[in-house]
């Protein structure tokens, strides 16, 4: 016993819980957040219609930049909450497969104001990826576009190191895809 004052350490040390303490470590480790991507324009159509183009899965190759090309897409024609789409794209020359699940459907009769899509993907090139589409309806009629995703780089710090890579693609890919959305209802008006 180590009494203050004697000059004298414990021969015997305490024994720290080892397993209790790794039990407790793997408790308190929290998953990294992600990181956040967001794409907004204005699209002079109709909220409803363009709330309703983004729930027809069949619609993402007409959106697709030229460099993003769909081989095959397996979904229902139309989503709501639970659908699961299936897809395999060529992006780049670089095959891809997607699994992802629609959680969240709320359509501008919840909200007359805004109204969003929200995917989450189970299998994909990123760890976590999720898509959240917002719709909001403006004053003059026109819609509202954002594209949100929430993600995580693929390998691990590698791919933190190329995340200004990846944001540079992901700016590429959402103006091209919001440009091609905005030519598709473009040419129904006109």
């Amino acid at each position: 016993e180590f009494r203050s004052g004697q000059g004298k350490w414990p021969t015997q040390k305490r024994r720290l819980g080892r397993k209790r303490k790794i039990e407790q470590d793997r408790l308190m480790v929290t998953p990294p957040l992600p990181f956040v991507f967001e794409h907004a324009s204005n699209l002079k159509a109709d909220p409803n219609q363009v709330f309703a183009f983004h729930l027809e899965p069949k619609n993402i190759s007409l959106v697709s930049p030229s460099w993003i090309r769909v081989l095959s897409l397996e979904s229902p024609e139309r989503v709501a909450v639970g659908s699961k789409i299936q897809l395999r794209v060529l992006s780049m020359g670089i095959p891809q497969s997607w699994e992802v699940t629609i959680q969240e459907v709320e359509s501008f009769s919840g909200n007359p104001g805004r109204a969003h899509i929200l995917d989450v993907a189970q299998k994909s090139p990123f760890p976590l990826w999720r898509h959240r589409h917002e719709f909001w309806a403006a004053p003059d009629g026109s819609t509202g576009l954002v594209d949100r995703i929430e993600f995580l780089p693929p390998g691990g710090f590698l791919g933190k190191l190329a995340l200004p890579i990846i944001y540079c693609f992901f700016g590429i890919l959402f103006r091209a895809r919001h440009e091609a959305t905005k030519k598709v209802f473009a040419s129904r008006q006109g």
